[in-house]
């Protein structure tokens, strides 16, 4: 069996081959590789049928093998969706964050993107159709649709401390 990548987000030919010939230089191109991911990725129901497996490989699978695997489910995507994201920013030399959210009552988490184009970071949520780019970085004092704080910025789920569906506890503790 092979060593555990070191990251969630490494450029591999599973990235390079999904990414094929895409070009991310502008903010609409932004938006454009978020429709790819999203039309690209199949999205099962979760449900109490699917609910013990999805829970089992959340924060677990690499980029990588969320696009082998070919699927997300619904209601618990965000993650693996900017997982993808970032993956193929990385494999385009962008420089890209994973933005963990709590809600203000601290009984949700959501995940979105900070990506880096000509010297400007681009915030979006690339697990919705409707989120357009927007030109800042996002800050302790920022909320996201009303309801979303930010708890930590880092490169992916692992490096922030989350590797496993109990590792939700760490973010509704702080």
């Amino acid at each position: 069996m092979k060593n555990k990548p070191k990251s969630q987000i490494e450029t591999d030919k599973y990235i390079l081959n999904f990414l094929g010939d895409m070009k991310v230089e502008t903010p609409e191109d932004l938006v454009n590789l978020r429709d790819y991911v999203l039309d690209t990725l199949e999205f099962k129901p979760y449900n109490e049928k699917t609910k013990e497996h999805a829970d089992s490989i959340q924060w677990k699978r690499t980029a990588s093998q969320i696009i082998q695997d070919g699927y997300v489910y619904e209601g618990k995507a965000c993650s693996d969706i900017v997982l993808v994201f970032l993956a193929l920013c990385k494999a385009l030399g962008i420089e890209g964050n994973l933005l963990k959210l709590v809600s203000t009552k601290r009984t949700m988490t959501h995940s979105i993107v900070e990506a880096k184009l000509n010297d400007t970071w681009y915030r979006l949520d690339p697990s919705f159709k409707n989120s357009i780019p927007y030109p800042k970085q996002m800050t302790e004092n920022d909320t996201f649709r009303g309801e979303y704080k930010l708890w930590k910025r880092g490169k992916d789920n692992w490096d922030l401390g989350l590797d496993s569906f109990e590792s939700m506890n760490k973010i509704f503790k702080k």
